[in-house]
């Protein structure tokens, strides 16, 4: 039998057995003689909330307290001309305003590094992977991105094998991955594997419109203009 129940758990129980337990409150308890009356612990709750209020409240104080000792440390080093001492005061201060926006500086360049580095290796691997490939193509693409401010603004630059910053675009780092062989398993539609599409290396036959992936369109439309026009009027007149 528990020694603690609610109305709910006392209204199930036989007349028989209710007759064991006596109302507390809302609940019931067993009444068996010689044991404790059950502890009121909100006086505890009570206790332990105003003990943090205090201990928060000293933490104030403590801040408040170092300041003013050491306001008051420069203030006697001054009129005593130490100058050893001020000097030792303001360096602290300084060592740990540095320390702060070190943190501060840290913390934002991760967050730049993510919007805009981690942001456009996402969309690359987004664009040319297979299915279920992107997240490793990624892991490729972003070390060789990195981010630089130019005229106020973060721009991604691409890098070379060397992390060397390069004139390559973007646009034309994704048309590198594309045509890149060691990449073919990874990249949809891999111009790289040789199966003879349009302007890749591959020497099969040139392939229709209606055969061209949305990317190999684009990047026939870069490279050979005309025949991407040919290709897309035969398309439009059959």
């Amino acid at each position: 039998m528990k020694y603690l129940i609610d109305k709910a758990a006392y209204d199930a129980l036989e007349p028989s057995m209710q007759a064991f337990y006596k109302a507390q409150g809302e609940d019931y308890v067993l009444a068996v003689e010689g044991l404790p009356a059950p502890e009121d612990v909100s006086g505890l709750k009570a206790k332990n909330d105003e003990l943090l209020a205090e201990l928060r409240a000293n933490k104030t104080k403590a801040r408040e307290a170092e300041e003013a000792a050491r306001i008051a440390a420069e203030d006697a080093a001054r009129k005593s001309g130490d100058t050893e001492a001020l000097d030792r005061s303001w360096q602290e201060k300084h060592t740990a305003a540095l320390a702060e926006k070190d943190g501060t500086l840290s913390a934002l360049q991760a967050q730049v590094h993510a919007l805009t580095v981690g942001a456009t290796a996402a969309r690359v691997a987004g664009e040319l992977a297979v299915q279920g490939s992107a997240a490793v193509l990624q892991q490729i693409i972003e070390p060789r991105l990195s981010m630089e401010l130019r005229e106020g603004k973060p721009t991604v630059v691409v890098l070379d094998a060397e992390r060397r910053p390069t004139a390559l675009t973007v646009e034309e780092f994704k048309t590198q991955l594309f045509n890149d062989a060691s990449l073919a398993p990874l990249i949809a539609s891999s111009r790289a594997s040789g199966g003879g599409a349009t302007g890749g290396k591959g020497g099969g036959a040139a392939k229709t419109w209606n055969q061209l992936t949305g990317m190999e369109r684009v990047e026939l439309r870069r490279t050979n203009p005309a025949e991407h026009a040919r290709l897309k009027a035969a398309a439009e007149a059959s």
